[in-house]
């Protein structure tokens, strides 16, 4: 921004008074139109932001029911691989296996993420920001649950892959497979539970109804 002295001398108080009031009017102009090119990139950046995450929230609300599915699975297979653990346990004959196939959908957090990086989330409400913070925290939460649940759910097979046949294995490691196993299929259990309930979160910032279909695959363990 450029002030420059007048061009014709100053002879009076009014020369000046009327210099002054020009270059004000001026000052002024330039802020208020300074001012709102900034707020115009200011609203431009928030209707990104927010489009990217709500986008984001839906990809992840999508995951979040994949995930549940996956984990119903998954949970029949360690109870199917408990009952099979006793069996070997008992020396019984035929052809046994156990199966471990760990599927989980990371829910993403990349939106959010820039848009904090951006400054985008300077420049909305603040209880719209609380908001967004609460569900990418929880998020964070339970991608780190399950990433501990599938850790464990492969250790506790260890005895399987040290080349032993299972009929040579001592009753210990039986024991630690069933125990390892029990705890894993609470963990699961514990896993789906809270995806669940981050799934609702998903759901309520978009303003809809959570239809899927519940099938609560752990409450015989509760009996």
């Amino acid at each position: 921004m450029d002030i420059h002295a007048p061009l014709e001398p100053i002879h009076n108080w009014k020369d000046i008074a009327i210099h002054l009031g020009i270059v004000t009017i001026g000052l002024f102009i330039a802020l208020m139109l300074e001012g709102l090119v900034e707020y115009v990139h200011h609203r431009h950046i928030v209707a990104e932001a927010r489009a990217n995450i709500r986008q984001e929230i839906e990809d992840n609300h999508k995951a979040a029911q994949d995930n549940v599915k996956d984990l119903d699975r998954n949970i029949r297979a360690m109870e199917s691989n408990i009952r099979t653990i006793h069996l070997l346990e008992q020396k019984a004959a035929g052809h046994l296996s156990l199966v471990n196939s760990m599927q989980y959908s990371a829910m993403g957090d990349a939106a959010w993420s820039t848009a904090r990086d951006t400054g985008a989330l300077a420049y909305m409400p603040y209880a719209e920001v609380q908001r967004y913070a609460d569900i990418y925290t929880e998020q964070s939460d339970v991608n780190q649950q399950a990433n501990r649940a599938a850790h464990n759910e492969f250790q506790l097979l260890a005895p399987t892959v040290m080349g032993t046949d299972f009929k040579d294995l001592p009753p210990g490691e039986f024991d630690a497979m069933l125990h390892g196993s029990a705890s894993s299929l609470l963990d699961l259990c514990v896993l789906r539970q809270v995806i669940e309930q981050l799934d609702q979160q998903y759901v309520n910032d978009l303003g809809g109804a959570n239809n899927s279909v519940k099938i609560d695959s752990c409450s015989n363990l509760m009996q």
